[in-house]
């Protein structure tokens, strides 16, 4: 129930394995939101286990949905009030499923952040012998 900007609303996404495995923890708190047999969420200081592990889904509306990886189709939701709700009682397509990512107050991207760079290497060629690799100097 934390206003926009508080520090306890702030969330650290941090991926669990390859792929769309994540955890996610409290900035201030350091604790890891998990998912308990009945659906509940839960506040745990050790996120190791598979109940703290979502998959991340992302959607056609482009939000995103957090799936437990424990207890599949229980999915991470709150109410408008920021109250959670329980997993056995959501599915994907709820608003209270979909969440977005964003940057927290303060942090802006500009346009140019957000553009490639593009690098321009010399062509790659091999040695006579084919164990050892050189670089060759672009013709002129």
């Amino acid at each position: 129930m934390a206003e926009d900007g508080d520090p306890f609303a702030k969330l650290i996404v941090e991926t669990d394995t390859f792929g769309s495995r994540v955890r996610v923890r409290g900035a201030e708190t350091g604790l890891y939101i998990c998912m308990n047999k009945k659906g509940k969420l839960i506040a745990k200081s050790n996120g190791k286990g598979k109940d703290c592990v979502f998959t991340e889904i992302v959607l056609e509306n482009n939000y995103t949905a957090l799936q437990n990886a424990k207890y599949e189709g229980w999915y991470m939701a709150f109410t408008r009030k920021g109250r959670p709700r329980k997993g056995s009682k959501t599915r994907q397509h709820q608003r209270e499923v979909h969440f977005m990512k964003r940057l927290p107050r303060g942090h802006h991207t500009t346009e140019q952040s957000l553009r490639f760079e593009f690098l321009n290497y010399p062509p790659f060629t091999r040695s006579l012998r084919g164990s050892q690799r050189t670089w060759a100097p672009e013709p002129r």
